[in-house]
């Protein structure tokens, strides 16, 4: 995207902004008020992945093998001098360099890892996350860091590339400042070092990620790393540049709006934002699924708030949702004769006529009274008809309402098992709860909460065997009812929980046991079942739904960010921090059997959401 505004009195920018809010940027320089503080939960994911950047930079340092230069922490200037020279000196790989800043291009950066290339560097960066999913049809190249160059990257089979489009963006940026220096090699090779220990590569110039290729959204086009950081940035130094000019004159209209996404929550302008997306009937944001193209594809047609979504008629969004060209045959219809057969305004498209009777538009004059030219305009995405339902459950008076024709049985078992995991900042598993249900009265076990816990020091062996303990008991019991004829399910809240067991099984005897029961009917998902029965108008989230049924824990401030702040202390002997992680475990799995009971009793009779 070429930049629109002059933008050289725009400040430098890092790696982050192509990949955060466009918002932030503009407030940033505008300052509209004082900024809210960075979040302990934030700061605590900071802090651990400043530590496991130090235990990267430590395991280099104790190699000693020569082939890594190390910048000391220094003054930026003396840093940028001594990156400098290391690359033109061609040290194989650098750790902790700064890069000079572009001015033309308005970056600053400081890769972690810059890695020699023969004919120049590319960029490495540490992220304290995983890298690599399990996938047994795909392969991956990696690097160890012994020896970091991409061209004598192994291929390690059975794995693929956990993509992240904020680091491929991350490194595009440092790629973009390392040819503005002159430092850059021709390969589009960037890697990210993650907790696998290991460069696992990105090619930044290969097209591999979806976005819309139209205004409308209703294309889509495959696009590199690099096509998608340069739109990405450039959009935000027109912003900047635009906040700039509104600062000195506010007659000039600033380039973008609050609006919902998911940074909001640890944002330093999230007090400000809040009450400006919330005002009112509240911004077409707040909506499940309402994402930005969304968000400015309604507002392009005048709909700036939830219940302009909720005005729109639904029929019209529903057929056109199916396919039909909705505005296109309004447009055919104003000349047609009225008493017409319908099939006449699409006469070389069997769909569009078929679309038009399955709908009971049998005239053109029932065209033109039924389909609404103002939906017609906006609708031809699936997600339309979805977001107009979503509105109107958000601003009804009820706290939930039912689907039209949905499908609302919740499996039942004879021994019920609800199950939720904790993990902590590092991703790690340390407790599996389980509450236990004999709803039909076998005998065969007790009922009530049992967790699987262990408040060790964690790693990866240590949470398979707390993992192992629950699959043991599970397997024991589900032998006995077998023998007795019982039967037995369990059931959690999305699918966080499978992700975690087949990471952590991965590679070990339990891992095709384990993938059996996950993909087994007893195995029970049962988000996707709400999501098909019912809608609040927000987030589908555990603890959004569990109260809209009545359901409350028993701890303060019960949420997972808080849950890891509070693994952190109880690893340290906290008795206090344990407590309250057992008290919320088991609210957590309260609340799973509050909400399926709900759906097999009084949400059978909740009202549903019009679709008039």
């Amino acid at each position: 995207m070429p930049v629109r505004h002059d933008v050289s009195a725009v400040p430098l920018q890092g790696g982050y902004i192509a990949k955060q809010c466009p918002v932030k940027i503009q407030w940033d320089i505008l300052k509209p008020v004082d900024p809210a503080p960075v979040p302990e939960m934030a700061q605590a994911r900071m802090t651990a992945g400043i530590e496991f950047e130090a235990g990267v930079e430590a395991s280099l340092t104790a190699d000693g093998d020569g082939r890594w230069v190390i910048i000391a922490d220094a003054p930026r200037h003396d840093m940028i001098t001594a990156t400098v020279e290391a690359m033109n000196s061609g040290a194989e790989a650098i750790f902790g360099g700064w890069l000079p800043a572009d001015s033309a291009g308005r970056r600053v950066g400081k890769p972690d890892v810059l890695v020699s290339v023969g004919d120049g560097y590319v960029p490495v960066d540490v992220k304290h996350h995983l890298t690599l999913d399990e996938d047994s049809d795909a392969d991956v190249a990696v690097s160890d860091l012994s020896d970091p160059a991409p061209a004598h990257a192994r291929t390690e089979s059975g794995w693929a590339l956990r993509k992240h489009k904020g680091d491929a963006l991350q490194l595009a940026h440092y790629r973009r400042m390392l040819e503005a220096s002159g430092h850059a090699s021709s390969s589009s090779a960037a890697g990210i070092i993650g907790k696998e220990g290991v460069i696992v590569w990105y090619d930044l110039d290969t097209p591999m990620w979806q976005t819309p290729a139209k205004s409308d959204g209703k294309k889509r086009k495959m696009r590199t790393s690099m096509e998608i950081y340069d739109f990405e940035f450039d959009f935000r130094l027109d912003i900047g540049a635009v906040a700039l000019e509104h600062g000195a004159d506010s007659a000039t209209e600033l380039l973008v709006l609050p609006l919902q996404c998911g940074e909001c929550g640890e944002c330093v302008w999230r007090e400000y934002c809040g009450p400006i997306i919330a005002d009112g009937s509240g911004d077409p944001s707040l909506l499940p699924g309402v994402t930005y193209t969304k968000w400015a594809q309604l507002r392009r047609q005048g709909i700036t708030d939830r219940a302009g979504v909720a005005a729109l008629h639904y029929p019209t969004a529903r057929i056109a949702a199916d396919g039909l060209n909705a505005t296109k045959i309004l447009d055919l219809a104003v000349d047609a004769d009225h008493d017409a057969d319908s099939a006449t305004l699409t006469p070389r498209s069997k769909k569009q006529a078929g679309l038009l009777t399955a709908a009971g538009l049998a005239t053109v004059a029932d065209v033109t009274a039924m389909l609404d030219p103002t939906t017609a305009a906006v609708a031809g995405s699936s997600y339309l008809p979805t977001a107009i339902i979503h509105a109107r459950a958000a601003l009804g008076p009820e706290p939930v309402y039912r689907l039209p024709d949905a499908a609302l049985a919740v499996p039942r078992f004879d021994i019920e098992l609800d199950i939720d995991m904790e993990n902590s900042l590092d991703g790690l598993v340390y407790l599996w709860g389980v509450l236990v249900t004999d709803r039909t009265g076998t005998g065969l076990i007790e009922p009530g909460y049992i967790p699987f816990i262990t408040w060790d020091p964690l790693d990866t062996t240590t949470e398979y065997n707390v993992f192992a303990a629950l699959w043991h008991w599970l397997t024991d019991l589900q032998r006995t009812a077998a023998e007795a004829g019982v039967t037995v399910g369990a059931y959690y809240w999305s699918d966080a929980e499978n992700r975690q067991i087949q990471r952590i099984t991965v590679d070990t005897p339990l891992a095709e046991p384990t993938e059996a029961l996950i993909t087994s009917e007893s195995w029970v998902d049962l988000l996707p079942l709400y999501r098909c029965g019912w809608t609040n108008g927000h987030n589908a989230s555990l603890k959004t739904v569990a109260g809209t049924v009545g359901y409350t824990w028993d701890v303060d401030d019960p949420d997972g960010g808080e849950s890891m702040l509070k693994h952190r202390d109880a690893v340290t002997g906290d008795e206090v921090a344990r407590e309250w992680l057992l008290d919320y475990n088991r609210g957590d799995v309260e609340a799973t059997k509050a909400v399926r009971d709900w759906m097999n009793s009084a949400g059978q009779q909740a009202p549903v959401v019009s679709t008039d």
